[in-house]
């Protein structure tokens, strides 16, 4: 039988796991979808390093774009335009913001 850390440690693992998996479903349903097309196209050409190289590449060159495409238009909805003001990441434009700012 289990301690009572152990029992406190697992049954935390467990309720973090299943938040993760509340919050997260649909990356987790894709990640799932693109696993399982890999597993089926890898078994089904396993002759073939070409078919299995593009089974892997495809979904990790999508992830890519996304990861770079894609947080770059997140904040820019009409909504959010107009809650979060706009921080330039150039020192130039925010300094001269900046002095604008003190005069107004």
């Amino acid at each position: 039988m289990t301690d009572e850390p152990t029992m406190l440690l697992l049954l935390l693992g467990s309720s973090l796991t299943v938040v993760f998996a509340v919050l997260l479903w649909k990356l987790l349903i894709l990640t799932g979808g693109i696993a399982a097309v890999q597993w089926a196209v890898v078994t089904g050409f396993a002759d073939n390093p070409a078919v299995q190289a593009a089974a892997f590449a495809l979904p990790a060159l999508l992830a890519a774009c996304a990861l770079m495409y894609l947080p770059g238009k997140a904040g820019r909805t009409a909504r959010t335009r107009l809650s979060r003001p706009h921080i330039s990441f150039n020192p130039r434009r925010r300094a001269r913001r900046n002095r604008w700012e003190a005069t107004a």
